[in-house]
């Protein structure tokens, strides 16, 4: 921390002052001229203070599992493998835990709501018990729609927010509504962006265009990290498409993506992992549930002049 001391008149020194204008000593242009000098000083120091106290130091870095695990249409075998990358997660210390499209109540639309519904009360109480932050991907039915989401519970147990799926594939538009949830959720000290497969990438040929390039406006609006739930299969012809668009956004936003896809039996077409700049930091094996923990590092809110904050 750079500290400054600005000098001040005491009552005294303005005493003096006063009467050195009185006996003719001081030039008035020199005075006049020293006054905007210091006023200069001052407003320049104030500036600086400032600039200092608002940029915030570069976060420390977060211990996240990844739960690459198989996603059914049985939810009590899902909450299965859901309670194990718990403990997994407990075990590593982690702080965060991430969720596939769909893994607590599977990829469809033919779940019963009210089993998915006491799953997830579970799951809260899993949270808390471990005291982790989690990002669950699941499908749930409300006011006579589903949605495909991701749902985040916080470690004391609490739904702080949810995300709907929002550009959907035309086999999604076939079960799911579009979602209409924030770009920014804040959770704890940490505003973080949410994703649901396609709204990244907007595949060519599985739906409408165009791209509205979601993850750079998570950024804008605050984001230090993106978390990507992904469900994408192992067709190997999309793996290039999937991945290199994940770097590109992560460098576009100028913000780390956090990703994680369901298990495939075969090498699934997007591996799970930690992107930034331009390259994929971390990466997990692509065949098979794998369950890891790895770090990321949260990207700096950067000071922001008043006159970017003007409006346009």
């Amino acid at each position: 921390m750079i500290e400054f001391q600005i000098n001040s008149f005491s009552p005294s020194n303005i005493e003096e002052e006063s009467k050195w204008k009185m006996s003719g000593k001081r030039n008035i242009a020199g005075h006049s001229c020293w006054n905007f000098a210091t006023a200069i000083a001052i407003m320049v120091t104030t500036m600086m203070v400032t600039r200092c106290s608002i940029a915030d130091d570069s976060p420390d870095p977060q211990r996240i599992t990844l739960a690459q695990i198989y996603v059914t249409q049985d939810v009590a075998k899902n909450l299965e493998r859901i309670r194990a990358a718990f403990d997994q997660a407990k075990k590593d210390k982690a702080q965060w835990i991430l969720f596939p499209e769909g893994a607590l109540s599977g990829y469809y639309n033919g779940f019963d709501q009210d089993e998915v519904a006491t799953a997830f009360t579970t799951i809260k109480q899993l949270c808390r018990n471990a005291k982790i932050n989690a990002l669950i991907g699941t499908c749930w039915k409300e006011d006579g729609k589903t949605y495909n989401e991701i749902r985040i519970v916080d470690a004391m147990g609490k739904l702080v927010g949810q995300y709907a799926k929002t550009c959907l594939t035309y086999g999604d538009a076939k079960q799911f509504a579009i979602g209409s949830f924030p770009l920014v959720h804040k959770v704890g000290s940490l505003k973080c962006g949410t994703l649901i497969c396609n709204d990244l990438w907007v595949t060519p040929g599985f739906t409408d265009g165009p791209n509205p390039h979601l993850s750079l406006k998570q950024a804008k609006a605050g984001a230090q990290v993106i978390f990507h739930a992904v469900n994408s299969g192992s067709s190997q012809k999309f793996r290039e498409y999937h991945e290199s668009n994940l770097k590109i956004r992560s460098a576009e936003a100028k913000c780390p993506i956090v990703v994680v896809n369901a298990a495939h039996d075969e090498p699934i077409n997007c591996a799970s992992g930690v992107v930034s700049d331009f390259k994929y930091v971390v990466s997990l094996p692509r065949k098979g549930e794998v369950i890891q923990t790895v770090e990321f590092t949260p990207r700096r809110v950067q000071f922001r002049s008043l006159q970017e904050n003007q409006p346009k």
